[in-house]
């Protein structure tokens, strides 16, 4: 760490790493300046400030396409475990205290900014925690990768540690891996996405995370080359969003999608307690420890969305997997390394 950075920023560094909802980054920390950590004291390299606010920048709510805000509160979890691994990396300890209770069905895009948690900060001076910058190398690893797969199976020992993190958090794991049921999954996600677009209030909500263009070093939303579809795809299909719903395009529209996906040896749901803030919270984290172990093992995945948040394609996931409990969906193997998605600078606020 230079001397130009305090603690909170050079955690934050790597914290703002943690992926959401659409890149939307939507938690910041803000230091309690002068304020005492839990142990009493105050350390000098943590710049008078041992607690900081996790807030909620209620803007970036995705209410439309996520109801009831589901999978943004359940960032929180992910981002929690994020900024644990990222105080390790450099060797110090937070613990992360969620607010009691947060309803995200009344949660509102023009809410300013909502307090949602406190993290506490514990120096090296006063820590006997170690740097471990294997973690910094991990967080930087982790990536959703929308290229192709390469058409091999994943390591059968990793298979089985992905579904134990699962498992051992209370949630169930559906790995299908027969061509035929992962080419199943991948053609109806094909019609979901395509039918997401048709929803008036979930396209241009969407709309306003999409950027064409060259990826910048800093920034958030979804960008052409990490979202890994060509600029006038992604314009038309805001531009014109019916002409895809129609055939032949919708046919056509579907296979350039699809070509993105091949090879994709595995299709995994995750099943088990998501309605709660609390239950959110620990999916996030689940989520996010299950990322880090695929980073480990240099496998990547890519979340399915609409498959899930639009009702129709929900209940096909349901009858098909025959589970009703399902929150996520995704795809995982091995590919080439993935264009990074961009991270606003600093997500400390002063």
């Amino acid at each position: 760490m230079t001397d130009s950075l305090t603690a909170w920023e050079a955690v934050g560094a790597l914290a703002r790493l943690a992926p959401s909802p659409h890149n939307t980054q939507p938690y910041r920390l803000r230091p309690r300046h002068g304020r005492r950590g839990s142990d009493g004291m105050r350390a000098p390299d943590i710049d008078e400030c041992a607690e900081a606010d996790i807030v909620l920048v209620c803007e970036r709510l995705l209410p439309d396409e996520d109801p009831g805000n589901a999978y943004v509160l359940s960032a929180f979890g992910v981002f929690a475990a994020c900024l644990e691994r990222a105080a390790l990396a450099l060797g110090y300890a937070i613990a992360v205290e969620p607010c009691a209770e947060i309803d995200g069905a009344a949660l509102r895009r023009n809410g300013g900014l909502l307090v949602v948690g406190l993290a506490t900060l514990t120096s090296r001076a006063v820590s006997t925690a170690e740097p471990r910058p294997a973690e910094a190398s991990l967080l930087s690893l982790r990536r959703t990768s929308r290229l192709p797969y390469h058409p091999r199976e994943v390591d059968k020992t990793h298979r089985r540690w992905f579904a134990d993190i699962a498992k051992s958090a209370g949630h169930g794991w559906i790995e299908l891996s027969r061509r035929e049921d992962v080419d199943l999954v991948l053609r109806r996600n094909a019609d979901a996405v395509i039918d997401s677009l048709q929803s008036t209030p979930e396209r241009e909500e969407m709309r306003g995370w999409h950027r064409l263009g060259r990826t910048p070093a800093h920034g958030d939303g979804l960008w052409e080359e990490p979202m890994n579809q060509p600029a006038w795809m992604l314009d038309a299909a805001f531009r014109v969003p019916r002409v895809f719903a129609i055939e032949p395009m919708r046919t056509l529209a579907r296979r350039r999608y699809l070509q993105t996906q091949r090879g994709t040896p595995h299709i995994a749901a995750i099943c088990g307690d998501f309605a709660t803030w609390s239950e959110r919270i620990a999916a996030g984290r689940m989520l996010f420890d299950l990322w880090m172990a695929m980073a480990e093992t240099d496998v990547y995945m890519h979340p399915f969305g609409s498959l899930l948040t639009n009702a129709r394609h929900a209940r096909w996931v349901a009858q098909t997997l025959g589970v009703r409990d399902a929150w996520l969906l995704l795809r995982f193997g091995y590919s080439e390394t993935p264009p990074a998605a961009p991270r606003l600078a600093s997500i400390v606020m002063a």
